[in-house]
């Protein structure tokens, strides 16, 4: 492959300056052209591309620096590397070449050694940041390419997570309607008087179709949850004692099937948290609910509360079979079984987990030391 010959503009009043530089640099490979004043100067830099200037100070009508300052001034043209030629050599003019943008300077009479290797050191290093400065405006306009790639990709995304949460809505609704006459059918028929054989299909009948009613709920709230996440979250100022009632409340009948005791400790001054009443409610009830039925008949599910730094913990231990090793809450998903888990599967602790990140908390799991598991929710206090 044959080297690229670098173009170099020679700007000099001093003709036989001219042609012993236009001899020496053409004799090493480059491509000269030349200026014997500084306003041709500028014209053929604004219409040729050159890789380097060796410009002469003291020039008349228009000296060597003030050249300088327009080459640099002119944003398409300013990073060509100029080489001051001077016969001055005082400080002051030295000083300032560099300020005006100049790398560097030869003083004459011409060492032809060191000239050029001054001029070889510059086109070298000018072609190196023009291949780098090639190499960024790929990689940017790659990047940009991947971006607008990738917003279309989320748009698109975006587009089906709204799709599917208006789809399983209207499915919810689909699903409950004839359920609720299901359920009422049911209990007509139970009104009328049964056998026991009928009693007993009836209440599978029950228990199915509640189970099914709290599948469609819950199901609707995950996909919201997952679609709209953080606008569905509509925070209020309350007392996490008083949710904890109230999911105690809620499932007061199944704790009594279950001869369960709660036992809720508050250890903390500050249990009030920012958060949406009606979905950490949700929350607290399905972590319960699921302690409650892994724990042995006459067991107890301890509820506790406390701070931990600026941190509000909320922790619910039961006495049941634990988790296995491999579960980690925070990583399930919503249709995942585990032992410890109800096995219509796993939307109640996926549930939750989404409900506390929406919140912008966190949650985990573990087993006790000596028996049964928990579920830890960590909430910011504001």
């Amino acid at each position: 492959m044959e080297s690229k010959k670098y173009k170099i503009l020679v700007v000099d009043d001093n003709t036989n300056n001219i042609e012993f530089l236009a001899n020496l640099l053409s004799e090493n490979g480059y491509d000269v052209d030349f200026s014997l004043n500084g306003s041709d100067a500028l014209k053929l830099v604004e219409f040729e591309d050159f890789d380097l200037i060796l410009l002469d100070i003291m020039m008349p009508e228009m000296d060597g620096f003030e050249v300088c300052q327009r080459i640099k001034d002119d944003p398409d043209k300013n990073e060509i590397p100029i080489i001051f030629l001077t016969a001055k050599t005082d400080i002051e003019s030295i000083e300032k070449a560099f300020d005006l943008g100049g790398l560097d300077y030869v003083s004459k009479p011409f060492s032809t050694n060191e000239l050029l290797a001054r001029v070889k050191t510059h086109v070298e290093l000018k072609e190196g940041k023009d291949k780098l400065k090639q190499v960024n405006n790929w990689l940017e306009e790659k990047v940009d390419e991947r971006t607008a790639e990738l917003n279309i990709a989320n748009k698109k995304l975006l587009q089906l997570d709204s799709a599917k949460a208006q789809f399983l809505q209207i499915i919810s609704h689909e699903i409950r309607t004839p359920l609720n006459a299901i359920i009422g059918m049911a209990t007509l028929i139970t009104d009328t008087g049964l056998t026991e054989e009928s009693e007993t299909y009836i209440e599978l009948l029950n228990k199915s179709t509640t189970r099914l009613e709290e599948f469609s709920i819950k199901a609707l709230d995950i996909s919201q949850l997952n679609t709209y996440d953080k606008e569905l979250i509509k925070p209020t100022k309350v007392s996490v004692k008083q949710i904890i009632l109230n999911a105690i409340a809620d499932i007061d009948a199944f704790i009594e099937s279950k001869k369960v005791k709660i036992l809720q400790t508050i250890d903390t001054d500050n249990e009030i948290i920012n958060v949406d009443k009606n979905y950490f409610h949700k929350c607290i009830v399905s972590i319960l609910h699921n302690a409650i039925k892994y724990s042995p008949n006459n067991g107890l599910v301890s509820v506790i509360v406390s701070n931990q730094d600026k941190d509000l913990i909320i922790e619910i231990r039961d006495a049941g079979v634990g988790f296995s090793n491999e579960f980690i809450i925070n990583e399930i998903g919503p249709f995942e079984s585990e032992d410890h888990m109800d096995k219509n599967p796993g939307l109640d602790l996926f549930l939750s987990n989404l409900i506390v990140k929406a919140h912008g908390g966190s949650i985990e799991n573990g087993n006790n030391k000596d028996k049964g598991a928990f579920v830890r929710i960590i909430m910011p206090i504001d």
